[in-house]
């Protein structure tokens, strides 16, 4: 690990290599953090108060290679393919490789208040599902609130990609996951959308 970075950004580098190699958090400790990152454990005190407050740091960083990734696909496959679609398989891939970090994003039980900054990003990346989910159901007859429909089918899409990371001796590992899971989310979609908006919003949670 690079000794010239700024130690809380070693210490941050550290958990998330950490994290990606254990699948997770759990087993992860301050002091396999701080060895890794070259320094004592205790000097990690003078950046974070505590180890959850260094897990939100990580997972900060963590949703910043997520949406730069993301970013980058959508470049590479501008005009080739549906944005929303890109959208969708580039967070199955995202799940395939870095299951440790989408373990981080959903499943941990991080304690505490979410820091500002990480909220933030959540957010946008709930509004982005929005906006792409709008952008499919405009061709739909029926005017289907888009966050309604982003509820159903991010509940979907989250609960595939569960499932695919913690995937069971008898749920043996296919090539066409991706495809599959990217295929049933865009029918969810289209079979929503065809259900009509209902009474009243509901907003996307996170």
């Amino acid at each position: 690990m690079a000794r010239r970075q700024p130690t809380d950004q070693r210490l941050v580098a550290a958990a998330l290599d950490l994290i990606e190699r254990n699948g997770g958090c759990r087993g992860v400790n301050l002091r396999q953090i701080a060895a890794r990152a070259g320094c004592a454990h205790t000097n990690a005190y003078n950046y974070f108060h505590s180890l959850e407050d260094l897990f939100w740091a990580a997972l900060y960083q963590a949703t910043e290679l997520q949406i730069a990734d993301i970013a980058r696909q959508l470049q590479t496959t501008a005009g080739a393919k549906e944005p929303l679609r890109t959208f969708l398989e580039a967070q199955v891939e995202f799940a395939q490789e870095h299951p440790g970090l989408y373990r981080l994003f959903w499943l941990e039980p991080l304690t505490g208040e979410p820091p500002p900054r990480v909220m933030q990003r959540l957010d946008e990346m709930r509004a982005r599902w929005v906006r792409f989910i709008a952008d499919r159901l405009a061709a739909q007859p029926s005017p289907t609130d888009p966050a309604w429909a982003s509820q159903i089918v991010h509940g979907y899409f989250h609960g595939e990609l569960c499932k695919l990371i913690d995937r069971h001796v008898f749920m043996p590992k296919s090539d066409d996951d991706r495809d599959r899971i990217v295929a049933n989310t865009l029918a969810l979609i289209d079979l929503v959308g065809a259900a009509g908006k209902p009474r009243r919003s509901v907003r996307l949670p996170p």
